[in-house]
């Protein structure tokens, strides 16, 4: 078992620096050179948080704190497993008024406070400014982002567009008496976000609600009524999408949000489901599909998509389902990464493993 084990041990080295003083002190120097590399990673992310920044993170995650304790008050209290940070966000798995699965750890990303630092970046390098209209369209399935962008919309000053679809998939505001809409109500009357849906459409398929059952319908309408909000309908899917875009594209917005799987801002066209998450400026190329997204863009407006969680973490540097520290967003820098990629390439052309030596040559080993 020692020879074995002296044996491997002997094969691992020699895979790792080969044979010979010279190769065995280029592994030491590429060594070096990645361990530099990732100090560098490490200690290189995006700027800290600055003044607005820190206001916004702070108001995101006091109104998180205010909602878990009505939620407490209300005899809903969160999950302490589903909900570990106590955001009072995280719905159910399944209710009457749930649409569709989702995940879990996707719902607990989206209560993150620094997508609120995100939403504020992103409106700026839009280059919007105070007294311009945005408008946030956001299912129920993710009502951390839709918080997280109404208090980053309103710390710069803008007028907010708010139209929910009431349905949520699970994890998301699916409880049936805390839809979306109950939500907003409860954090607008104290203080936390100013705005109120404009109009609501009760999501789910054809975004009419079709894949609800009776009492979940109910459960919505009779919500929205408390609420003070309107619900559209229409006969088909295609009457509500030119409805919705109508009332959308008569308040002018300078860019629009587009939070989660509503039908209508997505549309039919599988096309849609390509879409990279963030930011899609017009004339991009994209294909954008038949929804809202697409006559956004289609008519010069900028749009946010948020859809896909992981892959707008590897965008942005939010984590992926980890505590919502008071932290900015961490990005690694593409020039470090290039370098990286540089010096790897560098040791494999350069680093040899085995030296062959013809037999009778004075450094043959014999």
């Amino acid at each position: 078992m020692r020879a074995l084990i002296t044996f491997i041990k002997w094969e691992l080295r020699t895979l790792l620096f080969g044979q010979g003083d010279e190769n065995r002190t280029k592994a030491t120097l590429m060594s070096s050179l990645v361990a530099l590399l990732l100090v560098g990673i490490i200690m290189t992310g995006s700027p800290p948080l600055k003044g607005p920044e820190i206001e916004i993170w702070e108001k995101v995650r006091s109104a998180q704190d205010f909602l878990y304790q009505e939620r407490m008050k209300m005899g809903i209290p969160s999950d302490p497993d589903a909900d570990p940070w106590k955001t009072g966000l995280i719905g159910v798995e399944w209710s009457s008024i749930t649409t569709t699965l989702g995940d879990l750890r996707a719902k607990r990303t989206s209560t993150d406070p620094r997508w609120s630092v995100v939403f504020y970046r992103w409106f700026t390098t839009l280059g919007l400014k105070e007294k311009d209209s945005v408008a946030i369209l956001t299912s129920g399935s993710f009502p951390g982002f839709a918080l997280s962008a109404i208090v980053a919309a309103e710390k710069l000053g803008l007028d907010v567009l708010l139209v929910p679809s009431l349905g949520a998939s699970s994890w998301g505001a699916n409880i049936p008496y805390l839809p979306i809409t109950s939500i907003l109500r409860i954090l607008r009357s104290h203080g936390y976000v100013k705005a109120a849906p404009y109009f609501a459409t009760l999501g789910g398929s054809g975004e009419l609600g079709l894949d609800l059952p009776p009492e979940g319908i109910y459960a919505l309408q009779k919500a929205a009524k408390e609420d003070n909000v309107t619900i559209i309908s229409a006969k088909s899917f295609e009457e509500l999408l030119e409805l919705k875009w109508a009332k959308i594209a008569a308040f002018n917005p300078k860019a629009i949000v587009q939070i989660g799987g509503s039908q209508a801002n997505l549309g039919t066209d599988p096309e849609v489901l390509t879409l990279q998450p963030g930011i899609l400026r017009p004339k991009s190329g994209v294909s954008a599909g038949n929804g809202i997204i697409a006559k956004a863009l289609n008519s010069e407006i900028p749009v946010i998509h948020m859809l896909n969680v992981k892959a707008l973490c590897r965008k942005t540097g939010v984590p992926f389902d980890d505590e919502p520290l008071k932290k900015a967003p961490k990005q690694v820098s593409k020039l470090l990464s290039i370098v990286g990629l540089l010096l790897w390439v560098l040791y494999l052309f350069g680093f040899k493993r085995w030296i062959f030596e013809e037999e009778g040559s004075p450094h043959a080993k014999r």
